[in-house]
């Protein structure tokens, strides 16, 4: 992987448009560490999509010649054409062009905000209690450093990818005396990799660096994780059962009979007693959670605790970025080392490229080990197993199947796509919150459950915040430097759009999602009542993702977010539950998967993960997956081995 992506005269480009964006006084940090953490974080990037981010610097300079008669690059206007030129570019309705600069400022405020002198500036700081201790497994059954030849091994079960579905596969059946091949593309982190600051650990535990885009309106920032244990790693630990509903809706209109709540409750039982779970505790609740509560009790509502699992929290504050005290279960910490103390094998740091099959049988799973820092390519794996489960997470389980050339008698993989959208304001309040201080996401509300929203707390370390912002230059900078007095509170929508997940034409996911009038009106309603709640808290000024209105006075009130006439593409969302893309169901003409998770069309191919629920789960759906794991994984047990 190439550690010098930018050039020289791309290295000009950057630090001219970060002096804009980020204006500089006699405190600021020289930008050429801005500029190294740009090149770094470009070099995490699939190839294609570095390409594309040095072609839109470049196109965002030479588009200055068109610019009021300016007749030169945007580098080599005087500062006030340069703030007007990017002003122009942030207030245009054109979707593409807005993007294009967005995608810049996202790059220079996550980078340097991340920076430690500025997180310093800004009162941040990260303290952590030591951490609990690690589990404990035979090291051997831990394959990471790369083999000096191509490797071939025999096992009953393959299974790919070591997330919620994965693990609990994994372990599943090497507790039932199986043997056992788990392929992970991430690599084994621990409490001694996490803490770092925000960008480290995103290039660190995040697919592609975080960086995953839907295409669409609008473009929603998708996040999961890539490293053993995956996206369990990188939540806030939060847990719900599936509302009963739902899986009534499931038996009646996808044929799945066999997924009712009685026959989910023993699974269930077992996945939440692996993650130990609890009540958030009050004494390390976050206190920008409780600055929204106070707000939410003056309207007549209340904010619950949210069941997680971390019990003996400190309230690190930094939950989605690797727990570094050990004390949330992401899998790596539980399942996993389970699977591996009953026999299991783990090769870490290996990218499976083909499922090979003959006629409707797979005979033989190709890896090939891979560091995921460099990009460098080592040896082969292949594994010779009775059964494979594919359980690479929504986003890329379809993309696996489809570069393998499984059989889609239905048409529906990679479709369905549905995604839990999420909008968050940031608030600005006369008392210093400390935000950081305590769990991020320990409150929850259903106040709105009715409507398909559902309220869930968030406080984001200075690089996400400065993200989130919709504001540049000066501006910006006084919002950042009053971080320790912001506060933050998120919403989650149970979206009835659906998108969808294709094979690009490099190898790497390309996924489409369009926001349809029922949902963009829901997420209004959201947006609007996060920013009433934070003013009868007692809020200066709320931080909203609609570009048309992306700061709310209190004079102007909460009414103003209701009363605006809103297109998708004004809002900017992100989305962490991507689920459907490989659903099940009775009827072989309109779903991908049977009800035992078994692909149509092959006899011992499997999916185990978020890509087989037919319908948004309308919570948080760690929980769930790991719960129909664990009922998949009993199944080959008793039936295919």
């Amino acid at each position: 992987m190439p550690r010098k992506v930018l050039g020289r005269y791309e290295r000009r480009i950057l630090r001219v448009l970060a002096e804009v964006l980020v204006p500089l006084d006699r405190l600021s940090p020289d930008m050429e560490p801005l500029i190294e953490r740009v090149n770094d974080t470009l070099c995490r990037f699939p190839w294609i999509r570095r390409l594309a981010w040095r072609f839109f610097l470049l196109v965002f300079e030479w588009l200055g010649i068109l610019y009021c008669g300016q007749c030169r690059p945007m580098s080599f206007m005087n500062a006030d054409m340069r703030r007007r030129y990017i002003d122009f570019f942030r207030h245009t309705r054109w979707l593409v062009t807005r993007g294009l600069i967005r995608g810049l400022e996202g790059m220079v405020f996550v980078n340097y905000y991340s920076l430690p002198q500025v997180e310093r500036r800004l009162g941040y700081s990260r303290q952590f209690k030591p951490a609990g201790s690690s589990p404990q497994f035979p090291v051997a059954n831990l394959v990471r450093d790369f083999p000096s030849e191509d490797v071939s091994v025999e096992a009953d079960v393959c299974v790919i990818g070591s997330g919620a579905g994965g693990a609990c596969v994994a372990m599943s059946l090497a507790q039932a005396g199986r043997s056992v091949a788990l392929i992970e593309e991430g690599d084994f982190l621990g409490a001694k990799d996490f803490g770092q600051d925000a960008v480290t650990m995103s290039k660190m535990l995040f697919r592609e660096a975080g960086s995953i885009i839907t295409l669409g309106y609008p473009p929603i920032f998708t996040v999961t994780g890539c490293c053993v244990g995956g996206t369990t790693v990188v939540n806030s630990g939060t847990s719900f059962r599936t509302p009963d509903r739902i899986f009534h809706w499931w038996s009646e209109r996808f044929g799945l009979t066999t997924w009712s709540p009685e026959r989910m409750e023993l699974y269930y039982q077992r996945a939440e007693e692996l993650l130990e779970l609890e009540l958030a505790k009050e004494e390390v609740q976050g206190r920008s959670g409780k600055v929204f509560a106070q707000g939410l009790e003056k309207l007549g509502g209340k904010l619950q605790p949210l069941q997680r699992s971390a019990p003996g929290c400190s309230g690190s504050g930094v939950c989605f970025l690797g727990c570094p005290t050990n004390a949330k279960k992401s899998l790596h910490l539980n399942v996993i080392p389970l699977a591996l103390q009953a026999g299991a094998r783990l090769y870490a740091r290996c990218r499976v490229e083909r499922i090979k099959f003959r006629r409707h049988h797979v005979d033989a799973v190709v890896a090939r080990f891979v560091d995921p820092v460099t990009g460098v390519r080592g040896p082969r794996l292949v594994v010779r197993p009775r059964a494979v489960v594919v359980s690479c997470g929504t986003l890329h389980t379809p993309v696996l199947l489809s570069r393998s050339g499984v059989p889609n008698f239905s048409g529906q993989r990679g479709r369905n796509l549905s995604l839990h959208p999420v909008a968050r304001v940031v608030a600005l309040m006369d008392e210093e919150v400390r935000g950081w201080e305590g769990i991020p996401q320990g409150y929850y509300s259903d106040v709105l459950a009715d409507e398909g929203i559902t309220l869930e707390g968030v406080f984001l370390p200075p690089a996400f915040t400065a993200g989130s912002v919709l504001s540049v230059g000066q501006e910006h900078r006084e919002v950042m430097s009053n971080y320790s007095r912001l506060a933050m509170f998120g919403m989650m929508v149970a979206d009835t759009s659906r998108g969808r997940v294709i094979n690009g034409p490099t190898g790497h996911t390309i996924v489409f999602y369009n926001v349809n009038r029922r949902d963009l009106s829901r997420i209004q309603k959201g947006i609007a009542f996060l920013v009433k709640t934070f003013f009868a808290a007692g809020a200066k000024k709320v931080f909203t993702c609609i570009y048309s209105l992306p700061v709310v006075t209190r004079e102007q009130g909460a009414s103003t977010v209701a009363r605006l006439k809103i297109r998708s593409k004004d809002f900017e969302l992100q989305a962490f539950h991507p689920l459907g893309t490989c659903r099940m169901g009775a009827d072989p003409r309109e779903a991908v998967l049977d009800p035992s998770g078994r692909v149509y069309g092959l006899d011992n191919l499997f999916v185990a993960d978020g890509s087989i629920f037919p319908t948004p789960l309308e919570i948080n759906p760690q929980t769930t997956i790991m719960a129909a794991a664990l009922k998949i994984a009993d199944h080959i047990n008793r039936e295919h081995l």
